[in-house]
């Protein structure tokens, strides 16, 4: 099975990568591929994970070398509709719990407070400047 990416801006810098399918050595750069231009501009990325049924290491890598960009950045992913089997992969090598979540109404619950205290730091950071 391959993978299918469709990705588009949900509002100014924050992009929702639907994704369906295998996320494995064959089809991992092909997510890359889609997501690595907007990385630039992007605050935040929310993978929905809804319709993927399979993710190896190499997939895991891949969403983990996105978050490193975008932390790098200042930026943060969100991870949501996990379907079990792929959860489980998540849980077992303890990697980005705290960045999946059930619905996309947490998940923007949680960009909408990243995005208050990221601006929140750039205020203070241009007050400072400017003192």
């Amino acid at each position: 099975m391959g993978l299918r990416v469709d990705l588009k801006e949900k509002e100014k810098g924050v992009f929702l990568v639907l994704l369906s399918g295998s996320i494995d050595t064959q089809t991992y750069s092909l997510l890359e591929e889609k997501v690595n231009p907007f990385l630039k501009q992007a605050k935040a990325i929310i993978f929905d994970m809804k319709d993927v049924s399979y993710i190896s290491s190499m997939g895991l890598s891949a969403i983990f070398r996105i978050k490193k960009i975008l932390e790098d950045s200042s930026g943060t992913i969100a991870i949501i509709n996990l379907q079990p089997q792929v959860k489980k992969v998540f849980e077992i090598i303890k990697v980005l719990p705290e960045y999946y979540f059930s619905t996309m109404q947490e998940a923007e619950k949680y960009l909408d407070e990243f995005l208050a205290d990221m601006q929140k730091r750039e205020l203070e950071k241009g007050k400072e400047n400017n003192e």
